[in-house]
């Protein structure tokens, strides 16, 4: 299969399961790196809520990241 049928199969796809291939593509991509593995497992352990972000804290902090 190549990567252009690959691509027309994953727009067909209900939003629910594209959801599920991003998350397996991100850990695929990102599941083996040590300091990934350690930053996430430190930062999911973080009971401090002054560490927490809100969801809005969070959506400003992801658009001041993404390019323009």
């Amino acid at each position: 299969m190549s990567i252009q049928e690959l691509k027309q199969q994953l727009v067909t796809l209900p939003r629910k399961e594209q959801d599920e291939v991003i998350a397996f593509l991100f850990h695929l991509r990102n599941g083996e790196e040590a300091d990934y593995t350690s930053g996430v497992t430190r930062r999911s352990q973080d009971s401090d809520p002054s560490h927490w972000l809100s969801p809005d804290d969070f959506e400003h902090q992801l658009d001041r990241k993404l390019p323009r």
